[in-house]
């Protein structure tokens, strides 16, 4: 048994990137409704599938949380825990021709019961545009091994760009003091919002309910390439328990452009 979790999250992704060359139109819907309310389709249980069958494979000693099936506890000692989202941005992979954002998002915790300061592993992958990124419990790098450093000096202006989840009537609610200040966009999904920050063509990323399979990857990630991410209050996210019942309100990427987002939105209290 190996528990670099480093090695197993990379392999992971590269199951998931073998899974979608090989089967690029999964897209009907299975009939079934997962634990968050949504109809699943076949890649999503296609890829959950296969990573639940490489953990078990390899005996890690984890708990499982899924998008699609919930917590799953095979291990007779677990003593970590994974989360993922095999298919993150289902209906631009759904709809998009390959053309709107779709990928994977994976966490390894310390501890069964833990805190997202806790995460030991992370990776995030973007299929259409084959961008992946891996954390190491302190830096985030891209698969070939470069070390991955946010953009520090957005200035704050119109045409600065922040990706923004607004799937949810509460999120135009909650970031329109944001309007023609910064440039609002939305890729329709988390892997692309945040495969934007990450390359550098974004300074921040945010969303009023980050489910608790994304949130992982998500705050890991952008801590390990140098930025900032924090809870609409302006907290660091770190200290927030993992749980599969909340959701998480998240603005992160360049400390600047965080630190007056979150001005603004105070301000229009």
């Amino acid at each position: 048994m190996n528990n670099n979790f480093v090695f197993h999250t990379n392999e992971m992704l590269l199951l998931a990137k073998e899974v979608f060359n090989n089967n690029p139109f999964l897209t009907e819907e299975t009939g079934a409704i997962n634990v968050k309310g949504d109809r699943s389709i076949a890649m999503d249980v296609k890829i959950e599938k296969t990573f639940i069958d490489y953990i078990k494979k390899n005996n890690l000693p984890v708990n499982i949380f899924s998008e699609e099936i919930g917590a799953l506890n095979f291990h007779s000692s677990p003593k970590f825990l994974v989360a993922f989202d095999p298919l993150d941005g289902s209906t631009n992979y759904k709809i998009g021709k390959n053309l709107f954002p779709f990928g994977t998002l994976i966490a390894f915790y310390k501890g069964v019961e833990s805190k997202l300061e806790n995460i030991i592993a992370a990776g995030a992958l973007e299929f259409t545009r084959d961008l992946a990124w891996l954390y190491d419990g302190k830096k985030t790098t891209d698969l070939k091994g470069n070390k991955v450093l946010l953009k520090e000096n957005w200035k704050i202006q119109k045409s600065t760009p922040i990706y923004l989840d607004l799937y949810y009537k509460e999120g135009y609610e909650k970031y329109s003091p944001l309007a023609q200040k910064i440039s609002i966009r939305n890729t329709g999904s988390t892997i692309g919002n945040l495969s934007y920050l990450l390359s550098n063509v974004a300074a921040g990323v945010g969303g009023v309910c980050v489910r608790a399979e994304e949130v992982g990857a998500i705050y890991s990630l952008i801590k390990g390439a140098g930025g900032v991410a924090v809870n609409h209050e302006g907290q660091d996210l770190g200290k927030e328990s993992f749980s599969p019942e909340k959701t998480y309100p998240i603005l992160a990427g360049c400390r600047n452009i965080v630190e007056f987002c979150l001005k603004q939105i105070k301000e229009d209290k």
